[in-house]
């Protein structure tokens, strides 16, 4: 068998600056587009259960 494998070693804790951490966060719009839903993406679509059929009917939810 071989030796086992050496764990990396760790890295120093660096503490980065205001103006270091702000460089590496995200604009809202690049938020809003990184988490955007595809247009190729199907329609999404949720099944309650235990809901009644009369409040699901008050609702307009298709009853299946």
């Amino acid at each position: 068998m071989p030796p086992p494998v050496a764990a990396s070693p760790t890295t120093a804790n660096v503490i980065l600056s205001r103006a270091q951490r702000a460089h590496t966060r995200l604009s809202w719009q690049m938020r809003l587009a990184r988490n955007a839903r595809s247009t190729a993406a199907g329609q999404v679509t949720i099944k309650l259960f235990g809901v009644p059929p009369a409040f699901a009917a008050f609702l307009g939810l298709a009853s299946t």
